[in-house]
């Protein structure tokens, strides 16, 4: 018979070192192994969060409400009847006030979330083409965006931009494609986003020798 293993609890996700907790994600109770990114991975997630921080800045400081950029962050779905959450690569969320109160202090929940982006590899293409779409989609995440890599493992060549539709499905509102269309990022909803090819492209090592 194979191994079995406790149902994990808020409690129990708390009480694991954090080089373990920061190498699963849990649903419905259930560990799920995530498989270390690539550099490619890491320096397109990175090279996001930078360029969509910036322009989240700038957006606060001319209007509210305020918002954050991050990656790596565990987001809560759902705490009881069974634990559940997910780490999207990159997320655009509402700020979370630290006196919220509980265990995980100014971590966002899915509901604070507006953009959940995952950089799929050949070892997540069912979790972030199926699963998390419909996961993300269930929970209320206004949108989803889908960046693909050159060969699953180099510079990312197109992004996908999906919006919730009144069902609690997603539509596809676009997508940007390297080499037709001049911004990889061009929305104006939740706020004005641009985001160039090259912006992505920060570390590769064909940007280096430019």
């Amino acid at each position: 018979m194979g191994e079995t293993f406790p149902e994990v609890t808020l409690d129990l996700y708390l009480s694991m070192p954090e080089d373990l907790a920061s190498r699963i994600e849990v649903e419905d109770g259930r560990i799920i192994h995530c498989e270390p990114p690539s550099p490619s991975h890491n320096r397109i997630q990175r090279n996001l969060v930078v360029a969509l921080l910036d322009l989240a800045e700038k957006h606060g400081r001319a209007s509210r409400p305020c918002l954050d950029v991050n990656s790596g962050l565990d987001v809560l779905f759902a705490e009881t009847p069974r634990f559940h959450y997910r780490r999207p690569d990159a997320i655009v969320y509402r700020c979370v006030p630290r006196d919220r109160g509980g265990e995980r202090k100014d971590k966002p929940t899915a509901a604070d979330v507006m953009i959940a982006v995952e950089v799929v590899s050949s070892a997540t293409v069912t979790e972030d083409l199926d699963t998390k779409r419909e996961l993300y989609a269930k929970a209320g995440i206004p949108h989803y965006w889908i960046i693909r890599m050159a060969g699953d493992d180099g510079v990312a060549v197109s992004v996908e931009r999906l919006s919730l539709s009144a069902d609690q499905t997603y539509v596809s509102g676009g997508v940007s494609l390297r080499g037709k269309d001049l911004l990889a990022v061009d929305v104006v909803d939740p706020f004005r986003m641009a985001v160039t090819w090259e912006q992505l492209d920060r570390g590769f090592p064909s940007a280096r020798s430019n």
